[in-house]
C-alpha cells in the first residue's frame, strides 16, 4: 500500500511558526520573512524584503559593530558559526524590545551563495524579559571574570599538587596511603608531611572560598531580602574584581566605615550591582595607570556605596542613556549594555537608588544608596 504524499508549502510551514524568522544575505539584505516577523516590526512585506537588517532591527544607516555585539553576516556567514544571543530590536510602535536570537548558516548549493537563518523570539518587557535579562547579564560577567578566577583557582590546585608530591618523596611509593600510621612512616629531614596536609586543606579551603562568592552572584534577585553586612559584601565582590584588575595591573583602593549597620537586603542583588558598576570601572580606566575606589558610608537613612574610577569620564550627552538598556560604548567584547540598567531595576525593586557624576578627562563616580529598613546587631541575630 502506497504512502500518501503530502507536499507541504515552506512558506506556509515557517508562517505558523509563533517566532519571527528571516534570512539574510551576505549583504544584510533580507531576503525572506515569515508573517510573524513581519507583525512584530510592524511593517508590510514589501518594505522588509531587500531592506537592510541593521535598518529594520536597529534603526540603523550602517551596519551594527561586530566588536560591540554579535553580527549573523559576521559570524554566520563569514565564519560559519551558530549563534544564539539577546539583542534590542525595534519593534511595531518604535519600541525597544529583547529578542532571543538563535542564527545559523544556510548554504544554496545550486548558487554557492550562503545565508544566514535567524529565528527571532521576542521576550517583551515584563518580568520573563528582566529575569532573561538579567540571566544574560550574569553570563557576561562570569565571561568577564572567568580567566581570572580560573588563574586564582589554578595556583592554589598546583601548590596541592606538589605538596602531593613532595609526600610521594617522603614515602617513596604510594602504599603509605592505605596505612594507618602515615605521619609515623615520615623519613624526617624536609618530610614534614604534617606541613604538607596542612597546606593542601588551606589550599582546598581557599578554591571553596572563591566558588562560595561565585556562587552567591548566581543566586536569583528577588524582593525577599537577607540579613546583609554591606561591608562584607562589598569586600567579596572586590575580590572577584581583584582577579581582572590585577592582570590589567589596576589598583583598587577601599575605605569602609566600620559602623556601617547590619540591613534586610537582596545580598545576590547587592553583589550584582557592585559587579556591575565595578566592572564598568575596570573597562573605563586604562590598563596600567587605572585606580578605582570603594568607599562605604552611612549618612541619615541610607548606607552609601561610592564606586570612583580616574577613568576618561563620560560625554554629558550620555549620561542620560548609560541606564538605557544596550547602550554602549564599551569595545570590550563581553559588553552587553544590561549592566547599568539591570542595577538600576535591582536597587528601584529595593526601594535604593543609583546615581552617577562624571566630569570627561577626570573620572566618573557611582553613588549606591540603600536604604536602612532594619537595624539588626550580632546579638540580635543569635537570639
Amino acid at each position: 500500500m502506497e504512502k500518501p504524499v503530502i507536499a507541504f508549502n515552506p512558506n506556509d510551514i515557517l508562517g505558523s511558526i509563533n517566532d519571527g524568522v528571516i534570512v539574510i544575505d551576505e549583504n544584510y539584505k533580507i531576503v525572506y520573512a515569515n508573517r510573524c516577523f513581519l507583525k512584530d516590526v510592524g511593517l508590510p512585506c514589501s518594505d522588509v524584503i531587500g531592506g537592510y537588517c541593521y535598518k529594520i532591527s536597529h534603526f540603523r544607516d550602517e551596519p551594527c559593530d561586530p566588536l560591540l555585539e554579535s553580527c549573523s553576516v559576521e559570524e554566520v556567514i563569514k565564519k560559519g558559526k551558530t549563534v544564539k544571543v539577546i539583542h534590542g530590536h525595534y519593534g511595531a510602535g518604535k519600541r525597544e524590545v529583547a529578542v532571543e536570537i538563535n542564527s545559523c548558516p544556510l548554504y544554496d548549493s545550486s548558487t554557492g551563495k550562503r545565508y544566514a537563518v535567524e529565528v527571532l523570539r521576542c521576550l517583551g518587557n515584563g518580568s520573563n524579559a528582566q529575569l532573561k535579562f538579567n540571566l544574560s547579564q550574569r553570563l557576561s560577567e562570569v565571561g568577564f571574570l572567568a580567566e581570572g578566577i580560573a588563574h586564582e583557582i589554578n595556583n592554589p590546585l598546583n601548590n596541592i599538587l606538589a605538596s602531593v608530591d613532595m609526600i610521594k618523596m617522603c614515602f617513596g611509593s604510594d602504599e603509605f596511603i592505605q596505612s594507618n600510621d602515615v605521619f609515623k612512616g615520615s623519613k624526617g629531614g624536609n618530610c614534614d608531611v604534617k606541613k604538607y596536609f596542612e597546606l593542601m586543606r588551606q589550599e582546598i579551603e581557599r578554591c571553596k572560598d572563591i566558588t562560595k562568592k561565585l556562587l552567591l552572584l548566581s543566586r536569583p534577585v528577588s524582593v525577599s531580602t537577607d540579613i546583609v553586612n554591606v561591608n562584607s559584601s562589598v569586600d567579596e565582590s572586590i575580590l572577584l574584581l581583584s582577579f581582572v584588575a590585577n592582570k590589567k595591573n589596576i589598583m583598587i583602593k577601599k575605605n569602609f566605615t566600620n559602623d556601617i549597620p547590619l540591613i534586610s537586603f537582596s545580598e545576590a542583588g547587592l553583589r550584582q550591582v557592585i559587579l556591575n558598576i565595578g566592572l564598568n570601572a575596570i573597562q573605563a580606566v586604562q590598563e596600567g595607570s587605572g585606580i578605582i575606589y570603594f568607599i562605604t558610608k552611612t549618612i541619615k537613612d541610607y548606607i552609601y556605596v561610592f564606586i570612583i574610577d580616574n577613568g576618561q569620564g563620560i560625554p554629558p550627552d550620555d549620561i542620560k542613556k548609560i541606564f538605557n538598556p544596550f547602550f554602549s560604548k564599551n569595545k570590550e567584547a563581553s559588553s552587553t549594555g544590561l549592566g547599568l540598567p539591570i542595577s538600576l531595576s535591582i536597587m528601584k525593586s529595593l526601594d535604593g537608588a543609583i546615581e552617577v557624576r562624571s566630569k570627561e578627562g577626570f573620572g566618573t563616580k557611582f553613588v549606591i544608596k540603600i536604604p536602612v529598613k532594619n537595624n539588626f546587631t550580632e546579638s540580635n541575630i543569635k537570639q
